[in-house]
């Protein structure tokens, strides 16, 4: 989608319709893996996390872990993706951020400052971290 709106698309626009829109993500994913299933032809499923550098911590979930992307624990978001894959095709068909234990207001662990910031982020209250 990106591509399709050139160097003078509104990026930012893009973003914030990704992020905002009413729609329900899981119908939305599911439908990808069902229509993906279909074209290609699935020999495996891969589940991978990669790590997000990040300098400060505007963005959901950022906290000081391990990420393999640096080699090292760092400030940082966690993803996690589930992938339908063939011998020359890999498609994303599921996808979170992880919850680390700072953004989790049952944690003992809990920083105030990150559970107070989860309603501006889109977290859902019944969002927590998991092991």
């Amino acid at each position: 989608m990106a591509a399709r709106l050139g160097e003078d698309g509104n990026l930012q626009a893009l973003a914030h319709f990704i992020t905002s829109s009413p729609w329900d993500a899981a119908h939305v994913r599911a439908r990808l893996a069902w229509r993906m299933r279909q074209a290609i032809e699935l020999t495996a499923l891969i589940i991978d996390d990669t790590g997000f550098l990040k300098d400060g911590d505007a963005s959901a979930c950022v906290a000081r872990q391990y990420t393999g992307t640096a080699g090292k624990v760092a400030n940082c978001q966690a993803g996690v993706s589930l992938h339908l894959a063939s011998d020359g095709t890999s498609v994303a068909a599921n996808w979170r951020l992880f919850l680390p234990e700072s953004w989790d207001p049952a944690s003992p662990k809990a920083d105030a400052a990150k559970v107070a910031r989860r309603t501006k982020c889109g977290i859902p209250t019944e969002a927590g971290h998991v092991e």
